[in-house]
């Protein structure tokens, strides 16, 4: 079934304005499931899955806060999903009906005549009308980061990630604990699922069992089945009369009955499991499985969704040996074939590039074209047979590579502290000298006269390759808005630099013009790291949380979610066969 989900977007526009033609998110990368009625709702990295008969019905977007969920909960009439930007509240006919600034909730539960929302970097919220409350549980940061909410009796049961499970009653005090010393098998737990007169708690160790009163049974069977997992990472537990289900984080999903668990299905990280019957929902993160009891072995697992980007956070995009590869921050590499995205994990599995990606660049042609790619732990390379990490001592450190640019024959490179040169085989790095360090680079670009500029924290530095000499502009020598320099790209005869929230500074080989946020119609002073690219006479500019500004000063465009963009955090873009592709923290789009 294909998990690549591509909405067609029209919008009403100037003449010269691009427009967003498909979105493309994460969707086979799912979180939760719920079941309201006769449907099941699946909160993924790129929207709200509706599935009926197992089949996608339709991928929510509209109206939600943003495209990467974390969870979907029914209470009462209403569906509450927690997307990383905030929290929607749904109606029967899956209309938004709310919203609130509530981030990264993981339950929404009715208790005491309020709704209750549990976040994991938040803390705990009351509901009261339009009114979000936050209620205090504790000073640690371990307080604020909460995974689940659970009716029990009169009290509400709190997960966390760091003290165990709080016990709290209808004003919000907490009136009890239930830690590791207590029995848990850790303090770090991730979902708690009620069943008869008991609590199953599942933590990074195992299941805790916990009666109504807090006492914990250190002997139930559930508790010494999970011992018996090769990865105790239990993210979640369900329970449909002898049989249990463990979703773990790193093996997939077990099915029990009695005292030996299988596994049922190839997927490793498992994050939720809905009993349906003898049947149950995993949401894992490929996609989502129905897995049935029916067999004997017990290993019956059909996909409903599968496949995809492994990830709607997009931080790099390139095109090479014929087809469109992008970068994640976290989930490795993906590309596209036969219309569709498929996460390239022999990449990771089998040739250990690290997955979190910060750049990508194509160099050469034909039996000679390379996919370089820039990780947080060095520098990879892949001639579409291979993976290999540069080891060339004379090359780029195995460190934090952040960003890279193609000129003619030479690759530059950029490091947290170095600057390097591919070309003709050969390597070669400067790093600046004690009197004039070179440090924090985040992006790096060559002008018509063949000057290299980058971008750094402490400013943007002009280098040049004859004489090896460094040349810093900062704001003291008056040339910058602010000293930290995002992203760099050619521009008439100097460059255009991108700052962290000053606007942009643009170098005319005489001087430079600062353009602010708000002057020469720049709607935001938020440019991303290697986040600006050229193509002709106009720029695009991917900005922190506003969105893709498109043109030149004086006549630049803005585009947003409202636009049709799956994210407003836009990390970088590729103008590519007669449209441009844009990548997202929320996912990719591409314009026309």
């Amino acid at each position: 079934m294909r998990a690549l989900f591509t909405l067609a977007l029209l919008f009403a526009a100037p003449a010269h304005a691009q427009e967003v033609q498909e979105v493309i998110t994460a969707s086979a990368d799912a979180r939760d499931v719920a079941r309201y009625g006769d449907r099941f709702f699946v909160a993924t990295e790129g929207g709200l899955l509706v599935l009926r008969d197992d089949r996608v019905e339709q991928v929510l977007t509209a109206g939600l806060p943003g495209a990467r969920l974390r969870s979907v909960s029914v209470v009462g009439d209403q569906l509450w999903v927690g997307a990383v930007e905030g929290t929607a509240v749904l109606d029967a006919e899956l209309n938004v009906v709310a919203t609130h600034d509530a981030r990264r909730v993981r339950r929404a539960v009715d208790f005491g005549g309020h709704v209750w929302l549990a976040s994991h970097g938040g803390g705990l919220f009351r509901v009261d009308g339009d009114q979000l409350t936050e209620v205090s549980l504790g000073r640690a940061h371990a307080y604020v980061r909460l995974t689940d909410l659970a009716v029990v009796g009169d009290e509400l049961w709190v997960a966390s990630h760091g003290v165990g499970v709080l016990r709290v009653n209808a004003d919000g005090r907490v009136v009890g604990r239930v830690r590791q010393r207590h029995g848990l098998p850790s303090d770090y737990t991730w979902r708690l699922e009620t069943h008869g007169d008991s609590v199953f708690v599942a933590t990074i160790a195992g299941v805790g069992v916990v009666a109504s009163d807090g006492t914990v049974d250190a002997s139930h069977p559930v508790t010494a089945l999970a011992r018996r997992l090769p990865v105790r990472d239990v993210r979640d537990v369900a329970l449909h009369g002898e049989t249990v289900w463990l979703a773990t984080f790193g093996r997939g999903l077990y099915r029990a009955e009695g005292d030996r668990p299988r596994r049922v299905g190839r997927f490793d990280h498992a994050h939720a499991a809905l009993v349906d019957g003898d049947e149950a929902l995993v949401a894992h993160a490929g996609g989502v499985h129905r897995v049935s009891g029916r067999s004997a072995s017990g290993r019956s697992a059909t996909a409903i969704t599968s496949g995809g980007l492994p990830s709607g956070d997009v931080t790099a995009l390139a095109r090479a040996f014929g087809t469109l590869w992008v970068g994640t921050f976290g989930d490795g590499l993906a590309r596209m074939r036969g219309g569709q995205f498929e996460a390239a994990t022999s990449a990771h599995e089998r040739w250990t590039v690290d997955r979190r990606i910060n750049d990508l660049a194509v160099t050469g042609r034909g039996a000679h074209e390379r996919l370089w790619i820039a990780t947080d732990r060095g520098l990879y390379w892949h001639d579409g047979r291979v993976f290999s990490r540069v080891e060339d001592p004379d090359g780029p450190s195995w460190i934090h590579t952040t960003a890279m640019h193609v000129d003619g024959g030479a690759l530059w490179v950029t490091t947290s502290r170095e600057l390097c040169r591919y070309r003709a085989s050969r390597w070669r790095c400067w790093t600046g000298d004690p009197t004039f360090p070179v440090a924090q680079l985040h992006a790096v670009t060559t002008d018509r006269r063949g000057r290299v500029w980058v971008g750094s924290l402490h400013g943007l530095y002009r280098f040049d390759p004859d004489t090896e000499r460094f040349t810093r502009h900062t704001v003291s020598s008056g040339d910058l808005p602010v000293d930290w320099v995002t992203a760099v790209v050619p521009w008439g005869d100097g460059v255009m630099a991108g700052t962290y929230h000053g606007g942009l500074a643009i170098g005319d080989g005489e001087g430079f013009h600062i353009i602010r946020e708000g002057q020469a119609g720049l709607p935001s002073g938020w440019v991303n790291p290697h986040a600006i690219r050229r193509r002709g006479d106009r720029v695009y500019i991917g900005t922190l949380e506003r969105g893709l500004v498109i043109g030149r000063p004086g006549a630049f465009t803005h585009l947003t979610r409202a636009d049709g963009l799956p994210s407003d955090d836009v990390t970088d873009v590729l103008p590519d066969r007669g449209g441009v592709w844009v990548a997202t923290r929320g996912g990719l789009a591409r314009l026309r």
